[in-house]
């Protein structure tokens, strides 16, 4: 049976880690190693779309241009997005392929932005309840390919724009992914999920929408 015959699983792993964000990522890697390579083989849009033009000058400029401005203004999140790799044994550019999304092919390419497609949230507010429900509506290659993290990130020195030297949080990750772009929740009691809206013009060299998911899930901060 291959992995993309595997039925819906009803049991979803879990991991409690600590240490620096290469620590974490390493973590994540080492431990679900085999379900991220399953992922990266059975991801259409990784295979027939991001790592064909990453290998034109075209694709690699975006993807170049990208990086180049994560690692500026958090680099301990390209230390975690390596030690995810590292851990796992996979090439760091196809992790940050995925994170890009549609990006590289849109700058790339003039294509449109994409439709919004994908998850959903609804919450009941009142004096009774107050209760948070969402989907996980991503691509077919997800299924079977996620795990919850739960982590305590401490760093000696502060790190990234903010300046943040621990972070603990909850979260709900695609296989490869880092932390925070699904469901979650953190140390300062903010519940969330995300559901996404894809822009009229992507830009590369522009923080991505999974980075500022990934700050919402460890800070505490208002994000322009």
């Amino acid at each position: 049976m291959t992995a993309k015959n595997i039925p819906r699983r009803q049991a979803i792993p879990v991991l409690y880690t600590r240490g620096t964000h290469y620590d974490v990522g390493f973590d994540m890697g080492r431990t679900f190693a085999s379900i991220i390579k399953s992922f990266l083989q059975l991801c259409n849009p990784l295979n027939e779309s991001y790592l064909p033009l990453y290998n034109k000058d075209e694709g690699r400029k975006v993807y170049n241009e990208t990086l180049e401005s994560v690692k500026n203004s958090f680099p301990q999140y390209i230390r975690e997005l390596e030690g995810i790799a590292d851990g796992a044994q996979v090439e760091f550019h196809k992790l940050f392929l995925l994170h890009m999304d549609e990006i590289t092919a849109i700058c790339a390419n003039g294509n449109g932005a994409v439709a919004p497609i994908g998850c959903s949230s609804i919450i009941v507010n009142n004096e009774n309840s107050r209760v948070l429900a969402h989907t996980e509506d991503a691509l077919a290659a997800t299924l079977n390919h996620y795990y919850f993290v739960v982590a305590h990130i401490i760093n000696d020195t502060p790190q990234g724009k903010h300046k943040v030297k621990e972070e603990r949080f909850m979260s709900l990750c695609y296989a490869g992914h880092l932390p925070g772009y699904t469901m979650n929740y953190n140390h300062h009691g903010l519940v969330f999920t995300i559901n996404t809206l894809s822009a009229l013009h992507l830009r590369s060299g522009k923080t991505r929408r999974q980075i500022f998911a990934l700050i919402n899930v460890n800070y505490n901060l208002d994000v322009d």
